[in-house]
């Protein structure tokens, strides 16, 4: 699979799960979804990766704090 076409697979997993969270957002707090969307995606990494490319995962992702943003066109509180 091409660059292109994994990026376009990617946006539409990103479309699809961000439409379902905001659906759920109707019925849960944030909050929980946030964490229950972080757990599900290290339980995810730690099944699919070594122990080395997990912690290579998880240092990425502490390492991309800074460069996270917050979404701006929706509401959630």
């Amino acid at each position: 699979m091409s660059s292109k076409e994994e990026d376009k697979k990617l946006q539409e997993a990103f479309d699809d799960l961000y439409r379902y969270v905001i659906i759920m957002g109707l019925k849960f707090n944030w909050q929980m979804i946030a964490a229950t969307l972080v757990t599900i995606g290290l339980r995810i990494y730690k099944t699919v990766l070594d122990e080395e490319g997990y912690k290579r995962m998880t240092k990425t992702i502490s390492n991309s704090y800074d460069e996270i943003e917050k979404f701006e066109d929706t509401t959630l509180h």
